[in-house]
């Protein structure tokens, strides 16, 4: 019978990798908020900002904190012409925004971050 390999903890190394933030209850507060862009209500969308640097990358989503309301149309759009020309277009600065909703969601759930 061969010998199993002890399991290696990558926390020890200097570029370790972190454990994403995934909170589904996170994504569905964030969809009871209007589109922050044109304040549609109906079939809102969480979107994962993809400006996070270190955060995310080629298949992988940035962690569950950094989400914003979008309504379908506002989301294409944005996927269209790309994040940072869309969020400097609206003039909205998307990481305050997404920590102001994520502080807020620990508040409901009784957290402080």
């Amino acid at each position: 019978m061969a010998k199993r390999r002890k399991k290696i903890d990558y926390s020890k190394f200097a570029l370790a990798k972190s454990v994403p933030i995934r909170s589904p209850k996170h994504l569905a507060y964030v969809r009871t908020f209007p589109c922050c862009e044109c304040r549609e209500t109906e079939d809102i969308q969480a979107h994962h900002l993809t400006i996070i640097k270190g955060n995310g990358g080629m298949a992988r989503k940035t962690d569950d904190n950094y989400v914003l309301p979008l309504c379908p149309l506002c989301h294409n759009y944005l996927h269209l012409v790309g994040e940072r020309y869309y969020w400097n277009e609206i003039k909205l600065e998307p990481t305050i925004y997404a920590a102001l909703l994520w502080d807020s969601f620990q508040k409901t759930q009784g957290k402080r971050v």
